[in-house]
């Protein structure tokens, strides 16, 4: 009997399959039946549990990073502010030397 997994993308049901393999000693094949899934896709989360350890079975698409799009907005907002200080130092630059000029 198989068990069909909702969401086999999950973090818990890849490291669930990655314990079964590595501690229960059970074949990558038979754990990938058991889940419904294709032996490789089981083989590639041990191989990259085994270099990345759990992290390495996150997918960081599926994680929801919304103080990292709110950081690119103010680095953003940063990044003109620098700009439009740059170019009034410029400014400011040339007419100190404007006025150097005209003694």
């Amino acid at each position: 009997m198989r068990k069909k997994q909702a969401s086999h993308s999950s973090v818990e049901v890849k490291l669930d399959a990655v314990r079964q393999v590595l501690e229960n000693k059970r074949s990558v094949a038979e754990v990938a039946s058991e889940l419904d899934l294709h032996r490789d896709t089981v083989n590639r989360w041990v191989n990259t549990f085994k270099d990345n350890g759990e992290k390495g079975l996150v997918n960081p698409r599926s994680i929801s990073q919304p103080s990292q799009s709110k950081d690119i907005k103010r680095i953003r907002e940063l990044e003109k502010e620098l700009k439009e200080k740059e170019m009034e130092s410029e400014i400011l630059k040339k007419f100190q030397a404007f006025l150097k000029g005209n003694e």
